[in-house]
């Protein structure tokens, strides 16, 4: 702290001093120095010497006498108007009070938007504090037990709360069933019981022995995420440290890994995993979207100005030919659009982002019964892909058709 405080100090003095030097030493104070009436004057005596030597003659050296005469009245009135300075003692007042009210008003801003009384922190020492969170930092149960989460179960009807608490003790029945543990996995995540959905696909991948595919391991990370809104615990690190190994451009191993070192003050290492996010991912995708939103935090504590990727979209033409058609033709051509994607989801299906786009399209054109139906469809799909049902409930709620 008193090395900063110095610096500071030494900085507001030169300022300061930048700032009221010319008005504490006033124009007198500037001492004997060139002007350009002692340059007028000489050139009145080259212009004789000049006409001695027959340089010039008699009407040239009038006419250049006239004009140098000229420059030289108005060079003289100029000097006179600036010794009318004000007295010496006024302008050093003025300095005076101009220096007092910089220094206050650095003083107060520091006051305001800095941390007076904060200690030095070398870069050695909070790396150091971070490794020591890092180290000691919850357990995911222990995470888990300190969030809050509301039991959804008794959110549903009363033939609803039984069937799923029927799959609940069914499965816990079949210990070694994998499709059993997959559909509570789903379950749970969909009636937003994150804790019980990471447990049973915690078992879906202990089911599965070496041969686990990475998406398994994606799957569980967001519901270890959800289970402890946004803390990234060692057992999550863990996973998604072991995705990169085989999946070194896995989005969600890559946000949650710069997650943990965003919370664990390295946003150095946070920026590079998130920008690789940003710059090898899609917009609207969960991971994405939480990388974009976060990445300029750390970018302004590292000092680096970062700007998004530009997203391309239609171009000028489209947008032209959009804007020429009548309310009428636009309509048709948006109906049109929206039933070629709702055919094309229905016979084949699609990615989330695409069930995302139908219900907005839906919710443009006025037809939000349908919307609904779309959406509750979806949800049946995706069932516990919390990453899918993410996108798809944003889309749905920025539209209007939810709250």
């Amino acid at each position: 702290m008193t090395g900063f405080l110095i610096t500071a100090a030494l900085l507001a003095a030169l300022a300061v001093l930048a700032v009221t030097a010319l008005l504490w030493r006033g124009r007198g104070d500037a001492g004997p120095q060139d002007t350009d009436i002692d340059i007028y004057r000489d050139q009145l005596t080259d212009v004789d010497r000049d006409l001695a030597r027959g340089v010039l003659d008699e009407a040239e050296a009038e006419r250049t006498r006239t004009e140098i005469s000229r420059r030289l009245l108005a060079a003289d009135a100029s000097t006179r108007a600036q010794d009318g300075d004000a007295p010496r003692w006024l302008s050093r007042a003025a300095a005076v009070v101009c220096g007092l009210a910089l220094l206050g008003a650095a003083g107060g801003l520091y006051g305001t938007l800095g941390a007076p009384g904060y200690g030095d922190v070398p870069r050695e020492l909070r790396l150091s504090v971070g490794e020591d969170r890092r180290a000691n930092r919850p357990g995911q149960l222990e995470a888990e037990a300190a969030v809050d989460l509301p039991d959804t179960l008794n959110q549903f009807d009363e033939a609803t709360r039984g069937l799923i608490q029927s799959r609940r003790a069914a499965t816990f029945e079949q210990p070694e069933n994998l499709q059993a543990w997959t559909v509570l996995a789903q379950t749970e995540a969909a009636i937003g019981q994150y804790h019980r959905a990471a447990r049973a696909q915690e078992r879906v991948i202990a089911l599965q022995g070496a041969d686990v595919p990475s998406e398994d391991y994606e799957r569980l990370l967001d519901l270890l995420f959800a289970g402890t809104k946004g803390f990234v615990s060692p057992e999550a690190e863990t996973i998604a440290l072991r995705v990169l190994q085989t999946t070194p451009d896995s989005e969600p191993a890559l946000y949650y890994t710069g997650l943990m070192y965003a919370q664990n003050d390295r946003p150095d290492r946070a920026f590079s995993l998130w920008r690789r996010v940003i710059e090898g991912g899609s917009p609207g995708t969960l991971h994405y979207d939480f990388a974009a939103n976060q990445i300029n935090e750390v970018a302004v504590q590292l000092g680096i100005d970062y700007a998004l990727p530009e997203v391309r979209g239609p171009s000028a033409a489209d947008l032209d030919a959009a804007q020429e058609m009548s309310p009428e033709d636009r309509r048709a051509m948006i109906e049109g659009m929206v039933g070629g994607l709702a055919d094309r989801l229905a016979t084949q299906g699609g990615p989330p982002q695409d069930w995302a786009r139908l219900i907005t399209s839906l919710m443009l054109i006025e037809q939000p019964e349908a919307a609904a139906r779309v959406l509750a469809e979806a949800e049946t799909i995706f069932g516990g892909d919390v990453q899918a049902v993410t996108v798809i409930r944003r889309a749905a709620s920025e539209a209007g058709l939810t709250e």
